[in-house]
């Protein structure tokens, strides 16, 4: 019982903030997650640039632009919603902090 009570003083801060070993996770987290944004908003260029060589290609190959031209679009609409629901995360993960 006495070890836990040292430990517990030893890991609380004199001004009340969380323990550092919760502030380290989270942190960790919040730079997964602003990677996470910043791969999405590479992936959405990518995939806008794929739709853009999509409409180009329309006159000479119609089927295959148009597939194309739609899962290109499937596509970015997933990734909006990944990198709208990791905008999220980093705001409650800074309001963790």
């Amino acid at each position: 019982m006495y070890q836990n009570k040292v430990a517990a003083r030893v890991l609380e801060h004199s001004n009340g903030q969380r323990c550092e070993l919760a502030q380290i996770h989270n942190h960790i987290l919040l730079h997964a997650v602003r990677f996470g944004k910043v791969f999405c908003k590479t992936c959405a260029v990518m995939l806008a640039l794929l739709g853009l060589a999509a409409l180009a290609s329309l006159p000479t190959a119609p089927v295959s632009a148009v597939l194309t031209l739609i899962g290109a679009v499937d596509a970015l609409n997933w990734v909006c919603g990944a990198w709208f629901t990791l905008c999220e995360m980093e705001v409650a993960l800074c309001a963790a902090f």
